[in-house]
This record gives structure tokens, C-alpha cells and sequence, in this order.
């Protein structure tokens, strides 16, 4: 999966429109980052990247840094 796809599928998640992200978004500033949308964030994360939430995934505040921790492990194809 490419850093866009993921992009996309993460505002797929959160009821967004495509591109409308930012990396300063948290659960504060959108109101759709609720508990649910974790679970399916991380469960998308180990289905396509086969990684298993650990503390730097969970503890993650924005999209920013979900993003850099995914690309720290490049994971992106």
C-alpha cells in the first residue's frame, strides 16, 4: 500500500473527503477520530502491513505522526 492509499483509506475511516487531512490532525480536531475509528485504523494497519499495535502506533496524536511512524518503519510500498 502507498503512503496515498493509506492516506485515503484513513479518511475513508474517519468520513472524510480524500486529501482532506492534515498531518496536525488529532482526535481533537475531528470529531470522527472516535475509539471506533482506532480500532479500524489499526486493524487495517495489521491487515496490510502486518504489524501488530504497539506502544509508538497507539500513542500516536495526530495523522502526522501515525504517518511518520509508519514511514520510520517503511512500510509503504
Amino acid at each position: 500500500m502507498t503512503r496515498l492509499a493509506f492516506q485515503n483509506a484513513l479518511a475513508d475511516i474517519l468520513d472524510m473527503p480524500r486529501n482532506a487531512l492534515r498531518d496536525s490532525d488529532t482526535r481533537d480536531t475531528l470529531a470522527s477520530w472516535t475509539s471506533l475509528a482506532d480500532v479500524k485504523i489499526l486493524t487495517m494497519i495489521s491487515t496490510e502491513f502486518g504489524i501488530e499495535p504497539d506502544a509508538e502506533l497507539l500513542n500516536a496524536e495526530s495523522i502526522g505522526e501515525l504517518m511518520d511512524e509508519l514511514e520510520r518503519r517503511q512500510t509503504f510500498a
